[in-house]
């Protein structure tokens, strides 16, 4: 199936977001801050069969949740093949945060008994639960390494540190591929222990933290501007 569209055409972009676990709303208040923010005419969608895997769509999110459950929820309603063949098509933006970077990572550590359903997405290894349980959530500034989220107009502008909210949270222990490049960092323990929390290849972004969770927008203006670049 043939996805391509015109942003001159439509004069304005459609996200989608995965419904099915997490902060959902929260991304969507989010999305919609930050392209006031940024002059832009935004639609939101929800995703929750494959019939809303619409070629009109530009960038899709996938939310935090229970990575194992949303896998099963994919693979159960036939979804999973054609969420796979969505985000490699040219010119889609796709952003995983927390259970979301799970399920695009080609590889995976601490998976549950039966394995973990995946979009086979980014070449990355993944640790879920990385950080401890429920009960180990926290929140920690993440050193941004990539400039464009650092000298970001707003309210955070020229700074690389950003308030990270980590619940039951993943970490990126391993990058298999030089396409994938490093956003941000968590130090842990002494200052040489740098923790992978965010990363990109091509057009694929994961955030092992929920930027949905936090009034600072930066994240949801770099995935948006991403997909402005793509078309």
């Amino acid at each position: 199936m043939p996805y391509s569209s015109s942003l001159k055409s439509r004069g304005r972009i459609t996200v989608g977001i995965l419904e099915i676990q997490g902060a959902f709303l929260e991304h969507q208040t989010a999305v919609t801050s930050a392209a006031r923010s940024l002059g832009l005419e935004v639609d939101v969608e929800g995703v929750r069969q494959v019939s809303d895997i619409k070629p009109e769509i530009d960038g899709l999110i996938i939310p935090g949740g229970e990575s194992t459950t949303i896998g099963l929820f994919l693979k159960r309603h036939h979804m999973l093949e054609p969420l796979r063949s969505w985000i490699q098509s040219s010119g889609k933006v796709t952003w995983g945060t927390c259970a979301g970077m799970i399920l695009l990572a080609k590889g995976m550590e601490n998976q549950k008994e039966g394995g973990q359903q995946s979009l086979q997405a980014m070449d990355v290894v993944v640790s879920r639960n990385y950080f401890g349980r429920q009960i180990n959530s926290f929140e920690q500034e993440v050193e941004i390494v990539n400039p464009e989220l650092i000298t970001q107009t707003g309210s955070s502008a020229n700074s690389s540190k950003y308030l990270g909210v980590f619940i039951r949270a993943p970490a990126v222990v391993r990058i298999t591929e030089p396409s994938v490049h490093v956003l941000a960092y968590l130090k842990k323990g002494d200052a040489d222990n740098k923790v992978i929390v965010a990363c990109r290849q091509g057009n694929i972004i994961s955030t092992a933290f929920h930027p949905e969770l936090t009034e600072d927008t930066r994240w949801h203006r770099y995935f948006l501007n991403t997909i402005i670049a793509n078309k």
